[in-house]
């Protein structure tokens, strides 16, 4: 998977581009939704702006040497035209594999993306980080790689998608999460304003996880027009969180 990690207008562009050439391309619009995806799965490629809305390319290529996922996942870093080669030198000593300045050429990009999506694909997986092996949310405990929730002696099985969207929010407590985010995190495509595909998906757990007694409407609260939030302290004795729209 390719990972684009730059501003709205860009990601939009650069996600419709990979489209049309068949990459499958996941948006992040922030370091921290970066962290959030690597806990849960190790890109292949990076594309990523330089500065972003909460830091920089330099948080980013942190992010994955922490994660041991360098030099396997392929790093390419945008720059603005007035960038200096001391500058761009710079990105490749902290791990870059590519630096492109603006303007950035369509054709030349995709073809980056495609050979280091192509090597990628020729990498082992061995030595990638493994998945979180468990997870606490709502009270219960999540086993992703399983896709079980068991709270007490009841286990729920559930969907990968559900894994996902399980695993954005709890990495993100108390945080509100986008729609952009969600969208593109959980279903891997841009978020077009209409909801109801989220909508159905949380409906979709919160049966899964009323089968085995969670109250799972206690714990994510719907932000409207905005998004999804999961409230750490929730549980049976809290109040119902927002039953609006999503």
């Amino acid at each position: 998977m390719i990972v684009i990690v730059a501003n709205l207008r860009e990601r939009a562009a650069f996600s419709a581009l990979c489209e049309t050439h068949g990459l499958l391309a996941a948006e992040c619009e922030s370091v921290r939704a970066f962290v959030r995806l690597v806990r849960r799965t190790p890109p292949k490629v990076v594309l990523v702006r330089q500065k972003l809305a909460d830091g920089y390319s330099d948080d980013i290529i942190a992010t994955l040497q922490a994660a041991e996922l360098l030099p396997a996942t392929k790093v390419m870093v945008l720059m603005g035209a007035a960038a200096t080669p001391s500058a761009e030198s710079r990105q490749v000593a902290l791990g870059a594999d590519c630096v492109l300045r603006d303007p950035v050429r369509g054709d030349v990009l995709i073809a980056y993306l495609a050979k280091f999506s192509a090597a990628a694909d020729r990498v082992s997986d061995v030595g990638r980080r493994r998945p979180t092996s468990t997870l606490p949310f709502a009270g219960a405990i999540v086993l992703p790689v399983e896709r079980q929730i068991r709270h007490g002696h009841q286990v729920a099985v559930v969907t990968p998608r559900e894994i996902q969207l399980i695993e954005v929010l709890a990495h993100a407590k108390d945080t509100v999460v986008s729609y952009d985010t969600l969208y593109s995190e959980v279903l891997q495509r841009r978020f077009g304003g209409d909801t109801s595909n989220m909508r159905v998906l949380l409906g979709k757990l919160a049966a899964s996880a009323g089968h085995i007694g969670i109250p799972l409407r206690r714990w994510i609260e719907v932000i409207p027009k905005t998004g999804y939030r999961y409230r750490s302290a929730g549980g049976p004795n809290a109040k119902p969180a927002s039953s609006a729209a999503a």
